[in-house]
């Protein structure tokens, strides 16, 4: 006889819950070893966390000392390689089409003959912006190097004409901009984008994970005797049953912050209790979304569908590769209504900026918001539970 039987209420759905996971190989791989395998994953992706040398090409149609030196500064360019030096432009842009290169550099015939002059010249560059990361850092890098080498030329033409090289310099950039890169200066991708991944990971396991767990108890036609359990308690049912997964989760989410800080080098300037306490809402969150999505859709399959959608694309919209200020009105509420986009805004707030905790307090109350709405849905369950109608639908 199992050991809760004839037991009612909280600690006998959890039990019942408890037991299901362990008869069902599928909830452990999806609470445990699934979301570890993708934080190693992650490391693994980005364990060089600066992207380094990035193939261009070049079309050198001058052959001359200038052309030569040009593109020895861009192959020195940490970011940037010259991977292929290109007899024509159709070969270089062909390059291009067949992803080989992310950029390609056109030196036009007679360009140190042209400079010399005085008549000046253009390089021109051929740069693919559909991988916008990539594509920008090698923009950037480009830019950078036809400018330093452009400002070389200048001084040394106006330090020939008899102007002092301070002089030259003043003439040359009369104004600067005093730069402080803020929060991530170094530019490392283990900073924001790897650690942002893995939340997005979490939320995603959370989310099918306890859809999974409530449909089933409606597709298997169990919800009675899941009722019964708690003693005809609907709250004892639902929390009863989610608290096994809650735990979980609480653990699996504890480690990727351990994963996260040590593992990946994140530096934790804010408050490590506000971040965990922002990781155990977030888990709350996810499951309150999951309680709304098996009342709205009591065929698991439909619910689970839903909550691939809802958890799947929430990585374009939290405004880690793509600002929220820039979306369209839409773009702007459905971010609103991903409480990732709230915990991201937490995490970087605690760990890069060092924000004081009063200005993560709204993001803590917002989740809090999403639990308390999912969790208003609890009562109107019963008749679910005791409805056979809503019973047995795949």
């Amino acid at each position: 006889m199992p050991a809760n039987e004839g037991r009612t209420g909280f600690l006998a759905v959890f039990a019942r819950e408890f037991s299901h996971i362990r008869q069902h190989a599928r909830y452990p791989l999806a609470m445990f070893v699934f979301p570890l395998l993708s934080f190693i994953l992650i490391w693994g992706l980005f364990s060089e966390p600066y992207p380094r040398e990035l193939p261009v090409a070049v079309v050198d149609l001058d052959h001359s000392k200038l052309s030569r030196s040009l593109i020895r500064a861009v192959d020195a360019s940490p970011e940037i390689r010259v991977a292929f030096q290109a007899a024509d432009p159709v070969e270089a842009k062909n390059l291009m089409l067949e992803g080989a290169v992310y950029a390609w550099l056109h030196i036009p015939k007679a360009l140190e003959k042209d400079i010399l002059e005085g008549k000046g010249g253009d390089v021109t560059g051929f740069i693919n912006t559909q991988m916008l990361l990539p594509g920008s850092m090698v923009s950037s890098s480009l830019q950078a190097t036809v400018s330093t080498l452009s400002a070389g030329l200048n001084i040394r033409s106006r330090m020939q004409g008899g102007a002092m090289p301070e002089k030259a310099m003043d003439l040359l950039d009369p104004v600067r901009i005093d730069r402080h890169v803020l929060f991530n200066p170094q530019l490392n991708y283990m900073y924001f984008l790897s650690a942002a991944l893995c939340p997005t990971f979490l939320q995603i396991f959370v989310l099918m994970v306890t859809v999974m767990a409530l449909g089933s108890e409606f597709k298997n036609r169990t919800a009675e005797h899941w009722l019964k359990t708690a003693g005809g308690s609907v709250w004892w049912a639902i929390t009863g049953k989610l608290a096994v997964y809650f735990l979980c989760f609480s653990l699996v989410g504890l480690i990727m912050l351990a994963v996260i800080f040590p593992g990946f080098g994140v530096p934790l300037r804010g408050s490590c209790a506000v971040l965990m306490a922002g990781t155990l809402i977030l888990i709350l969150a996810y499951m309150a979304c999951a309680l709304v999505l098996v009342y709205l859709f009591p065929s698991l399959r439909m619910a689970l569908s839903a909550a691939s959608f809802f958890s799947g694309t929430a990585f374009a919209f939290v405004g880690i590769t793509f600002p929220v200020e820039g979306m369209p009105a839409l773009g702007k509420a459905w971010s609103s209504l991903l409480p990732l986009t709230h915990y991201l805004h937490l995490f970087q707030e605690q760990t890069l900026r060092q924000a004081p905790i009063s200005l993560s307090v709204p993001d803590l109350l917002i989740m809090l918001g999403f639990v308390g709405a999912g969790y208003c849905l609890i009562p109107f369950f019963k008749r679910h539970m005791t409805d056979s109608r809503y019973w047995g639908k795949a």
